[in-house]
């Protein structure tokens, strides 16, 4: 998700809230220029310097409540002594919607119009203009008023939910690293060690020369799938701290795509029935594509070990022009791919395997059936757009 789009949520409700402030400016020089208006046609009064000092006092004076209560009083005295200052209503309409709530705002515009029509008909008696020109000026400023209001109520909820769905996605992606990694990792270890404890257990149960040769051989292989639990737990360590520390993939530090997915192969109990290779002309490929790619094959691969029951397993990465593919393919027992539900909300397995491919633009593809092993297929462009 890009977090910095023009025309993201967040940015509406700031330039909304700009927009706001702006037209608060232009309220501020409408009521000077209407109080000029008054002076020009009346003459200076000390009613109106009242008024002009009520209401430059409310960039100092809260609460905001009673400082529009104050400038109504003000004009309300200065309005039945100088008819043209009736104008001056329309403004104060703004001043109200902008100040107060609008359960609030709403009885304050009836009060003020009820005002400036009085006034209008102590000058020149009751007049349809006299009537209808407030009751239009208020219409059109609460409309406005109001509906700016929803406007940005709306705009806020957007930006909340989006948000909210950007909370929710980086905790998919965490959740799915997690599995990648972390889960793939302990399976390993798990595997190996189990494996340890039954070599040794036969090699007991057997009994016999511990310096025989197949004491030896038995001895050797354990040692070696110590080593490789070791060596598994110390690299989950390190991804763990790293996925806690930065919250995103882990680079691919000291280590192109290749290299970086042979070395996934090599830590699984499966040890040389798990190969890597690698066909094409090898360029380079966007960070974010190397890891979705790592990732994915991590995910795969602990699919084969965790659910497979197979015996031999291939990875193959395979540069094309201007795509890449890997495919996961193993001898296993197979499954019926119709009970898959690959458009379900998930971050792990094979729907998250799809999800990743998906985010770089990319397809998956699934050939297996009962008894007859599985064969994934995920092909990504090598300059994929991100998508959400």
């Amino acid at each position: 998700m890009d977090h910095t789009a023009v025309h993201s949520p967040r940015r509406q409700v700031d330039r909304l809230d700009r927009l706001w402030e702006y037209l608060g400016y232009a309220l501020h020089v409408l009521v000077a220029m209407l109080v000029a208006v008054v002076v020009l046609n009346e003459g200076l009064d000390w009613r109106i310097v009242v008024f002009a000092g009520v209401y430059a006092g409310g960039l100092v004076l809260a609460p905001r409540w009673l400082w529009l209560l104050l400038v109504v009083v003000a004009w309300s005295v200065l309005v039945f002594e100088f008819q043209s200052a009736s104008f001056i209503a329309f403004a104060l309409f703004f001043l109200a919607i902008g100040v107060v709530r609008p359960q609030v705002a709403i009885p304050v515009v009836v009060a003020i119009t009820a005002i400036a029509v009085g006034a209008l008909a102590r000058f020149n008696g009751w007049t349809i203009g006299g009537v209808i020109g407030p009751l239009v000026g208020a219409g059109v400023a609460v409309a406005l008023g109001l509906g700016f209001r929803l406007l940005r109520r709306e705009a806020i909820a957007r930006a909340e939910a989006s948000h909210h769905a950007g909370e929710m996605g980086e905790r998919a992606r965490v959740a799915a690293d997690i599995h990648d990694t972390v889960a793939q990792g302990l399976s390993s270890i798990q595997m190996l060690l189990f494996s340890v404890e039954r070599r040794l257990s036969d090699a007991s149960s057997c009994g016999g020369d511990a310096t025989s040769a197949p004491a030896a051989t038995t001895h050797a292989k354990a040692l070696e799938e110590i080593r490789l639990a070791r060596v598994t737990a110390e690299e989950n360590l390190a991804e763990t701290r790293r996925i806690i520390a930065a919250l995103q993939p882990a680079p691919l530090e000291g280590a192109d795509l290749p290299v970086a997915l042979a070395r996934v192969c090599s830590t699984t109990p499966m040890g040389p029935d798990l190969s890597f290779d690698m066909d094409g002309e090898p360029f380079a490929l966007p960070e974010r594509t190397q890891e979705a790619l790592v990732r994915i094959v991590q995910s795969l691969v602990s699919n084969v070990v965790r659910h497979a029951n197979a015996s031999q397993a291939r990875v193959t990465l395979t540069y094309q022009p201007g795509m890449v593919a890997v495919d996961v393919v193993d001898n296993g027992q197979g499954f019926d791919a119709s009970h898959i539900n690959l458009v379900k909300e998930s971050s792990v397995g094979l729907p998250g395997v799809l999800r990743r491919a998906q985010q770089c633009g990319g397809t998956m593809e699934i050939e297996t059936g009962p008894g007859e092993g599985c064969g994934v297929s995920v092909h990504i462009p090598a300059h994929g757009e991100e998508r959400p």
